[in-house]
């Protein structure tokens, strides 16, 4: 996981399971999550061949410039990925595992933009496992995005994950406070700013076959 609002929607997931295989759908509160809410989505299992967007937040739908409700989540990928995304989605519905999925997605003018989405399971109140919760998010701030119709995408990697042998992220302390000394002035803050660009990477011709990378249960530690 890379990006912060992945992090803060698995952190959030984690804590409601409350040790359990997956919460349950009625223990997500959007209100607790409203900073990433635009971002997050709910899916549905209807079939081996369905996962319907039951619920898709307003930035998820302004990057794509279209309304996800009700549309097939596995209608949206390059053919030579679906077999993978689909064993992705049906592992964290079966086995309440979380996959993590870095893809490209293409616009006709062939400008490329790097996502990452997770998918986790949630329950119903009987404990079966049909609706997953997920975000996806571009990973750089590209000033094109939501203006240009995102046309095709494919994956780049996919890691399908035991969230009980993932190691336990630790928060970073808060330095301790203390009151400036006595006759010393107080300097002004130093700001830095850092700037992500993204590679330059073309389109795979129909010829080629996209890059994937699938990892069944593994954690990388800098993920």
């Amino acid at each position: 996981m890379k990006h912060k609002t992945i992090h803060a929607l698995f952190d959030y997931w984690n804590a409601k399971r409350l040790g359990r295989p997956a919460p349950m759908r009625s223990e997500i509160q959007p209100g607790e999550i409203r900073s990433i809410l635009p971002h997050v989505f709910i899916l549905e299992r209807e079939n081996e061949q369905s996962f319907r967007f039951r619920l898709a937040g307003t930035g998820l739908c302004g990057v794509y410039g279209m309304e996800f409700r009700n549309h097939n989540m596995l209608a949206m990928w390059q053919e030579d990925c679906l077999d993978s995304l689909r064993h992705a989605l049906d592992e964290v519905i079966r086995n309440a595992s979380i996959s993590i999925v870095e893809y490209t997605a293409s616009t006709t003018a062939q400008r490329e933009a790097t996502f990452e989405m997770i998918l986790l399971p949630l329950a119903q109140d009987n404990g079966a496992i049909t609706r997953i919760l997920g975000a996806a998010v571009p990973v750089d701030d590209l000033p094109w995005i939501g203006d240009h119709l995102l046309a095709r995408q494919w994956i780049d990697r996919l890691q399908i994950l035991d969230p009980e042998r993932m190691p336990k992220r630790e928060r970073t302390p808060e330095p301790a406070r203390r009151a400036p000394a006595q006759r010393q002035p107080l300097l002004p803050p130093h700001v830095s700013a850092q700037v992500s660009s993204l590679a330059n990477r073309r389109a795979p011709l129909r010829s080629e076959r996209s890059y994937l990378r699938l990892v069944k249960n593994v954690f990388s530690a800098g993920e």
